[in-house]
């Protein structure tokens, strides 16, 4: 699937231009061909057309930049000899991005136009970005009540209850837009087992975080548990 995020590219200084970067235009920026919105090639919608961007005009600060534009995790670059070559009925529209890799989105790198010709072996640029985490209670009554499950690297797992605690569990249902927490006081609700990885064990919220991800925890995928301890959560309804 294909996430277009539209920006707009900032004039440039005059020895930009001299270097032929692209000013004035505004288009989208997607990865396209890949698993998920995160992976795939690197590709610009330029004069109602997507364009690819040469592999070797293409770094990790710019697939950053990408990334973090996306709504991605990390990013990993594709190395040039492994790069895939352009779409059917695609072109060559830049032959090199420069950013810095603390750019908010592409349209503050510098944008160099190119062709085909001028791009070795005809290969584009391709990232893998991490998934973004994301948070989701499984199996039950209703959306905001269930058992936990968090997806780290595109994998859906659960969630031990060693230490669980009301903190943790109002981080989660502020994270997922929910009311407050519901139970808890001496029992911990459960909606059977999961299945698949336990992605986090020891979770210590101070029940501040934004995200279920920012609290205190044991290496990701490090445990001592068994899935009949996979936590559950309760929240009212919105």
């Amino acid at each position: 699937m294909d996430i277009s995020v539209p920006f707009q590219l900032l004039s440039l200084s005059p020895s930009a231009l001299c270097c032929g970067a692209v000013t004035g235009s505004a288009v989208p920026a997607r990865l396209s061909g890949g698993r998920s919105q995160c992976q795939g090639r690197v590709e610009l919608l330029q004069a109602g057309a997507w364009a690819s961007v040469c592999a070797v005009g293409w770094d990790l600060a710019a697939a950053r930049v990408l990334c973090r534009q996306l709504d991605c995790g990390r990013p990993r670059l594709v190395p040039v000899p492994c790069s895939p070559p352009m779409a059917e009925g695609n072109a060559m529209g830049l032959r090199q991005v420069l950013c810095t890799g603390l750019e908010l989105d592409l349209e503050h790198c510098e944008l160099q136009p190119g062709n085909a010709a001028n791009c070795p072996s005809d290969r584009v640029a391709a990232v893998n970005c991490e998934e973004p985490f994301r948070l989701r209670l499984a199996d039950g009554p209703r959306r905001c009540a269930g058992r936990l499950e968090v997806q780290r690297a595109g994998l859906w797992g659960t969630v031990c209850n060693d230490g669980w605690s009301r903190a943790n569990a109002a981080v989660v249902c502020q994270e997922l837009g929910c009311g407050e927490v519901q139970g808890l006081d001496g029992e911990r609700p459960r909606f059977g087992p999961g299945a698949g990885r336990i992605w986090l064990d020891d979770v210590r919220c101070r029940g501040q975080e934004k995200s279920l991800q920012d609290c205190a925890h044991r290496a990701w995928g490090y445990h001592d548990c068994t899935h009949r301890e996979d936590i559950g959560v309760v929240c009212q309804d919105p």
